[in-house]
């Protein structure tokens, strides 16, 4: 038998019940008799989660439905050692997170690091961890699109790589037994794992990325009789004053098309309400729409200020995209000082 694990919180946006978007379907898949393949479910909801609970419910019905007895299983007593069972002993590992509302998902890490291999809606850690070689992948939907629609094609998603994916490379053994193919993946699975995602990782990233940089940065403000610190929270409160008031609009719109090789001219007005063009920082974002409606930046080019106009602070920038294609634009303002901890950490911007 194939086994493929699904255990954690029962939280309603993990999707248990994604696998039985057409009960008839996972039905034949699973009783296969040249592929047969089983699902272990473990997991606990929150005391006062009433659909959570009621997730469980439905899959412990299925679980003594005659289509499904001896294929789905609901373990009872979820906790750490049943959880080590689980990851450690499943050959598929499955994760149906509605996207984008997963913050990791650390039990397909697990998985991952002790041979088995994910079937996960890119979501969390797997957008980083899939790379096309150490399992499957599910791409989420238009979040324009309704719920139901988008849970049913990512449903669809999910069966077909079952049914034309998994159980085909599970099965495809050779003279010896056993499916080389699928020998490979729960290698490939273990070293894209084992050495990105892990303890080791977490603490370099913390120590690079926070720790380290807010111990210099204390620092630098604590100098001099913390003279720096003074002179930034001044700045602070000056523009948290003005920043009401602050507004822009462009004044040269951009034509619809280019050819190779033009630029883009941008020109922008601004009432900076009192600040100066050295308070703020004006750029142009250049991307393109994903299929699941977020706007994926690809180009980040800063606009130089071009002095006053009737009171007013001009910015322009003559822009060269650096891809071809459909494309859209944004620009965005914010206050800007180079004392900063991080460029957006007093939460003020505007677009157009």
């Amino acid at each position: 038998f194939l086994v493929m694990g699904f255990a954690r919180r029962f939280a309603t946006y993990k999707r248990a019940g994604m696998l039985f978007a057409d009960p008839q379907r996972l039905a034949r898949i699973l009783n296969d008799p040249e592929r047969p393949a089983i699902i272990v479910f473990a997991g606990k909801a929150h005391p006062h989660d009433q659909p959570g609970q009621n997730l469980i419910k439905m899959i412990h019905d299925y679980s003594v439905h005659p289509d499904f007895i001896g294929r789905i299983f609901l373990l009872e007593g979820y906790d750490m050692a049943l959880a080590r069972h689980m990851v450690t002993g499943v050959d598929v590992w499955l994760n149906t997170p509605e996207y984008p509302l997963e913050a990791s998902g650390t039990s397909g890490q697990k998985a991952g690091l002790n041979g088995a291999v994910n079937l996960s809606v890119m979501d969390g850690w797997w957008g980083e961890g899939y790379n096309g070689e150490n399992g499957w992948a599910i791409t989420p939907r238009d979040s324009h699109a309704g719920q139901d629609h988008r849970h049913q094609d990512e449903a669809n998603d999910l069966l077909n790589i079952l049914e034309y994916e998994v159980l085909p490379t599970y099965y495809r053994r050779d003279g010896g037994g056993y499916s080389a193919d699928w020998v490979q993946l729960s290698k490939n699975s273990m070293k894209s794992t084992i050495p990105r995602f892990n303890a080791q990782r977490m603490v370099r990233d913390y120590v690079r990325g926070f720790y380290g940089p807010a111990r210099d940065q204390r620092r630098r403000l604590d100098a001099n009789g913390a003279a720096l610190a003074r002179e930034l929270a001044a700045w602070k409160q000056r523009v948290r004053d003005a920043w009401p008031g602050v507004s822009m609009e462009l004044i040269l719109q951009p034509p619809a098309h280019l050819y190779h090789d033009d630029e883009i001219l941008l020109r922008v007005r601004a009432n900076l309400n009192g600040l100066s063009a050295e308070d703020v920082k004006l750029e142009c974002l250049l991307g393109r729409d994903t299929v699941s409606g977020e706007f994926d930046v690809q180009q980040v080019a800063e606009l130089s200020s071009l002095g006053d106009e009737e009171g007013y602070a001009m910015f322009g920038i003559d822009l060269a995209p650096e891809l071809a294609g459909l494309q859209y634009y944004k620009l965005r303002m914010y206050p800007h000082n180079d004392s900063q901890s991080h460029p957006f950490e007093l939460g003020a911007m505007i677009w157009i």
